[in-house]
């Protein structure tokens, strides 16, 4: 039994997804693309919109599936935000 049979499609595209946007906003902070959380955090709000549309799914499960990918991303981000000086507007 591989991974994807065992947790389904849907969830693993999600943790890949959740991997690759978080190894995409370091990539973009180190190239200085990004300096303040606002920036990155609308980065991710319209990645993840994009990435939900994709899947085809109700709206609702849509809402759940993003809470879902912000609480993985979020530990990810809270640690990347600790090692680059990000500004944040207040």
């Amino acid at each position: 039994m591989q991974l994807a049979e065992y947790i389904g499609k849907t969830d693993l595209a999600m943790i890949n997804f959740s991997f690759l946007l978080i190894e995409d906003i370091d990539n973009k902070i180190k190239s200085k693309a990004f300096f303040y959380k606002n920036q990155i955090s609308s980065y991710i709000n319209d990645c993840v919109d994009h990435f939900l549309n994709t899947l085809h799914v109700k709206y609702s499960l849509q809402t759940i599936y993003k809470a879902e990918i912000h609480q993985m991303i979020t530990p990810k981000l809270n640690k990347i935000y600790e090692r680059h000086c990000i500004f944040s507007c207040i």
